[in-house]
């Protein structure tokens, strides 16, 4: 069976769209939240310091929830719009028969069995 971590790695891969990173965050952060409220130790040290606790730890989550969504949607934007700017790179290539010139080469050419063979002038090939 696959570890957490694994899991995380392959839903991670299927994330892109802003909105899946939202969906995505909003559900660690429900995870969290429900880790941390179902803590025993806040009984042991009162009702004020648990809430400073919590407080804190809870506003450091969101931020960091928020600070992943806005960079995800940013991210989203740039790779769109620099993608509408850049036109897409054309090419007309055409093919051209590269035959030996026979006045003007060190090399014969051989037509077998519709294959052109290329060989230095004066040896024959081996088969």
């Amino acid at each position: 069976m696959k570890s957490t971590s694994e899991k995380l790695f392959i839903l991670a891969g299927k994330v892109k769209t802003p909105l899946i990173l939202s969906g995505l965050v909003v559900s660690v952060l429900y995870g969290i939240y429900k880790q941390i409220l179902s803590l025993d130790v806040f009984e042991n040290i009162g009702a004020n310091s648990t809430f400073v606790i919590l407080q804190s730890m809870l506003e450091k989550v969101f931020w960091l929830a928020l600070i992943s969504i806005v960079l995800g949607v940013a991210s989203y934007l740039t790779t769109f719009v620099l993608s509408r700017k850049q036109p897409a790179h054309k090419s007309n290539v055409s093919l051209i028969d590269a035959s030996l010139d026979p006045h003007n080469s060190a090399y014969e050419q051989n037509n077998e069995k519709g294959k052109k063979n290329i060989k230095p002038k004066g040896k024959e090939t081996k088969r």
